[in-house]
C-alpha cells in the first residue's frame, strides 16, 4: 500500500473517529420533559401548551448498531466506518389540551411548525453554532379526547406529536432549540 493511499484511510478513519466522538459528547448532555400542567383549560377555545418543551437526551443505545460480531473477514473491513442509527423518533402525545362544545369534537385537527433558532423551517439550531440546525420531521398523533363535562356541554382534547430527527448532517454536538408553534383548528 502506498503512503498516499495509507494518509487517506488514516484521515478517513479519524473523521469517522471524530465524528463518533462529537456524538456521544452530544448524547452526554442533560435535559429534563416538562410537560403539559394538569390544569384543564376552563374556557372554550382556550389552547393550553406547555412555554418550554424540552426533549429527552438521546441515549447511546438509540444510535449505535450492536454487531454480533467483533472480528472482520478481511484488513479492508477495519477501515469501514462504523455504523449508527441517525433517525432520532420521540413522541409528544400530550401537548395542548383544549375544551370544546361536545357537538366539535371530532372536527378539530392541529398542526405543528419547528422554526430554529437561526430562523431555519423544519430544523433546531446549535445554541453555540447558529448555523448548524438539524432537520425534523413532526408529524401530528390523533387528538383524544380526556374529559367530558355534561352540565356544561363541552369536552377537554389533547393532541401531540412524533418528532423524527435526522443527525446524518448534524455538524456538531451541544444543545440544539427552536421555536414550536401550535395551531388547532376545525375542518
Amino acid at each position: 500500500m502506498s503512503w498516499h493511499k495509507i494518509k487517506i484511510c488514516k484521515g478517513y478513519l479519524f473523521s469517522c473517529l471524530g465524528l463518533s466522538t462529537a456524538i456521544l459528547v452530544w448524547l452526554q448532555s442533560q435535559t429534563q420533559a416538562q410537560f403539559i400542567s394538569s390544569v384543564e383549560p376552563i374556557e372554550i377555545y382556550q389552547l393550553a401548551t406547555p412555554q418550554i418543551l424540552t426533549i429527552p437526551p438521546i441515549r447511546q443505545s438509540e444510535i449505535t448498531f450492536t454487531t454480533k460480531s467483533e472480528s472482520v473477514n478481511n484488513p479492508r473491513d477495519l477501515l469501514a466506518p462504523p455504523l449508527f442509527n441517525t433517525s432520532i423518533v420521540r413522541e409528544f402525545p400530550r401537548i395542548w389540551q383544549m375544551r370544546v362544545p361536545l357537538d366539535q369534537v371530532d372536527s378539530l385537527y392541529a398542526t405543528y411548525d419547528i422554526r430554529g433558532q437561526n430562523g431555519n423551517d423544519n430544523a433546531m439550531s446549535n445554541e453555540q453554532h447558529s448555523d448548524a440546525a438539524v432537520p425534523v420531521v413532526i408529524e401530528p398523533l390523533p387528538i383524544m379526547e380526556i374529559s367530558r363535562d355534561p352540565n356544561s356541554n363541552t369536552a377537554v382534547l389533547q393532541g401531540g406529536f412524533r418528532l423524527k430527527m435526522d443527525l446524518s448532517s448534524s455538524q456538531f454536538a451541544g444543545t440544539y432549540s427552536g421555536d414550536l408553534t401550535v395551531i388547532v383548528d376545525r375542518r
